[in-house]
């Protein structure tokens, strides 16, 4: 791991060292597809050496640590590391969410957060090659762990444009290891090329996704069996298919690193007959509808619990497309610094803003997506690299006007999230769409 700053690497020993030393530990992991990637990383780390595990997925850092066991926090709890020092058992922490306080180590309290060595944890480092790195750490022989990291960092987008960094180091050298193996084709999947682009939603082709006439007309038009399988058109027919697609978002105006990564390597286990994107799709469609531990399940290699989230998959594909369209066609709610909308299930919304952000919605706003619950708000809020590169931070605005108005925020600087009473959401908005204001402003 010559890539990685030595700092880095003995913090990631010691923690190995408390790996190392008990017998069983208690996980509590994002419910997100990067924090079961990260889980089922460690997982099959402890089930290698023969080791106990109890994992429980939150949406959120809990209200009451667990006691008893040795604890893992993976892809959570950099906002609450000072409260950590306090607990008796021994504890890690993987998190590549950005913190402003950063709390030293101390005897077998081992925080791990790349931001604090230079390495950016939105881009460049997920959950899950974070949870790979002390996988590899603690045993040398884990590389076959690789597809489970890298699909918690596709999971959370940072395979667009192709993966950088630390991710990069590790797939490079799980392809030397020969741990993985590449393939190019479409990123796309479901029952046949027809049911993949009609079901089209990640990515998402504006005008295209959902409209079965036009569908059929396009591989009529080109001559594609729209029975056959996504990864065996002919190589002319997938070429001519590329180049269409390619030009439907081209005249959409979206942006270069969207467009080419519709298509290109796909990483491949060789003994698993899974590829990295495939994986990531569908643990999360396990997260989106609350069933993460059936993503954990698949991962720890039950076969029934994998034919199960292929099945989730297909429905999780249908309803995202019909919401997606909706968006596309009605529009959302516009300030002038910010869009927004409101969605009814929780769990997606995040999804939705993030993937309107890259194909349809209006690229010189951020966009929250907002989910009224009984007596709060709850938002996910989505920016683009150019505003990011621009200035905006999302998380570090929404962990700001948070604090004053009594809720909690915080998150990447491109994807965050927010918390706050219902009463004050539009104050929340109000606020938000000031401070965003004032940074475009700034670089326009």
């Amino acid at each position: 791991m010559q890539y990685l700053p030595d700092a880095l690497k003995e913090r990631l020993e010691s923690a190995a060292d408390i790996l190392d030393k008990y017998d069983k530990f208690r996980i509590v992991t994002h419910y997100d597809a990067d924090g079961i990637s990260a889980a089922a990383v460690l997982c099959r780390t402890l089930m290698k050496s023969k080791k106990g595990f109890h994992t429980t997925f939150v949406s959120s850092f809990p209200k009451e640590v667990p006691v008893g066991l040795p604890l893992i926090f993976t892809d959570i709890g950099n906002s609450h590391l000072t409260d950590l020092l306090s607990v008796d058992e021994p504890v890690i922490v993987l998190d590549h969410h950005s913190n402003e306080e950063m709390v030293d180590t101390k005897k077998e309290k081992v925080f791990v957060n790349p931001h604090e060595y230079g390495i950016d944890g939105s881009r460049e480092i997920s959950g899950g090659t974070l949870a790979f790195l002390l996988s590899i750490t603690y045993d040398e022989t884990n590389w076959a762990k690789a597809i489970y990291g890298l699909a918690g960092a596709a999971a959370d987008k940072q395979n667009m444009g192709g993966f950088s960094g630390v991710n990069k180091e590790i797939l490079h050298t799980a392809m030397e290891k020969k741990k993985l193996r590449s393939k190019q084709g479409l990123y796309l999947d479901g029952d046949g090329i027809k049911d993949a682009l009609i079901n089209a939603c990640d990515p998402y082709f504006p005008g295209m996704s959902g409209r079965v006439e036009d569908i059929d007309r396009l591989l009529k038009e080109i001559g594609v069996d729209p029975d056959g399988p996504v990864d065996e058109l002919p190589k002319e027919k997938d070429r001519k298919l590329v180049s269409i697609l390619m030009l439907s978002l081209l005249e959409k105006d979206i942006h270069p690193h969207v467009i080419e990564s519709i298509r290109g390597p796909k990483y491949l286990h060789p003994d698993l007959n899974i590829d990295v994107d495939l994986l990531y799709k569908l643990l999360n469609s396990c997260a989106r509808v609350l069933k993460p531990g059936l993503g954990l399940s698949l991962c720890l290699g039950d076969e029934k619990a994998f034919e199960m989230a292929v099945d989730l998959r297909k429905d999780y594909r249908s309803n995202m497309v019909k919401r997606l369209q909706e968006m596309e066609e009605e529009g959302i709610k516009s300030l002038s610094s910010i869009q927004y909308f409101y969605e009814e299930k929780k769990t997606r919304k995040g999804e939705l803003a993030g993937l309107g952000m890259l194909y349809f919605l209006d690229q010189s706003k951020p966009t929250f997506g907002i989910t009224l619950l009984k007596d709060r708000a709850d938002v996910s809020c989505r920016g683009t690299r150019d505003l990011v590169k621009n200035g905006l931070d999302l998380g570090s605005i929404c962990r700001e006007i948070c604090l004053e108005l009594d809720g909690s925020g915080g998150g990447h600087d491109i994807a965050a999230g927010a918390t706050v009473s219902k009463e004050k959401i539009d104050e929340f908005l109000e606020r938000m769409n000031q401070e965003v204001g004032d940074i475009i402003e700034d670089f326009d």
